[in-house]
């Protein structure tokens, strides 16, 4: 299993430059993206990480190969502004600049002595889709995959250091 939450963190802190005052309002992940539904007014631009697939192929004892996939929601204002598709270029411009946080991003490796391991690829960009064009809103996804090799080999036992004599009350 692995966590969405440092690309959460990525993309809430990664404000690109040219988005001084504009970056998304809320950065969450799929618990956050469900209440949406109950909220009637968004602080939009928003954006949530939502885990989709993981398929697992295993590698041996305790270790497997992970492809996962996750999508970015984006959710932007839809007013027409001074001309036709400056909604849709905004929208683009959120989306690349999330892309170029995504792209090439290596998830943090745990500290040396810890007895999981992950190794990841660099994740991949697999397209897009609109969720929803309203009056007053857009919503748009984008998927995102990566692969992962895990294991989760059990520490090493201390080194030995004496005998330990067993006598039947040890028992």
């Amino acid at each position: 299993m692995i966590s969405l939450t440092p690309l959460i963190v990525l993309i809430r802190t990664g404000q690109p430059s040219g988005f001084a005052d504009h970056w998304f309002r809320e950065v969450g992940g799929a618990a956050e993206f469900a209440k949406t539904a109950t909220i009637k007014s968004l602080p939009l631009p928003a954006c949530w990480l939502v885990r989709d697939a993981d398929t697992v192929t295993p590698k041996g004892e305790r270790a497997e190969d992970v492809a996962l996939a996750f999508d970015v929601v984006i959710a932007i204002t839809n007013v027409r502004m001074q001309s036709a598709g400056e909604t849709d270029d905004a929208l683009l411009r959120y989306r690349r600049a999330v892309h170029a946080l995504l792209l090439g991003w290596r998830y943090p490796q745990e500290p040396l002595g810890t007895h999981n391991r992950t190794w990841i690829r660099s994740i991949k960009f697999a397209g897009g889709q609109v969720i929803e064009y309203t009056d007053g809103d857009l919503w748009w996804r984008d998927r995102y995959t990566f692969d992962a090799h895990l294991t989760n080999y059990l520490p090493d036992p201390p080194p030995f250091d004496r005998l330990q004599p067993v006598t039947g009350e040890n028992l």
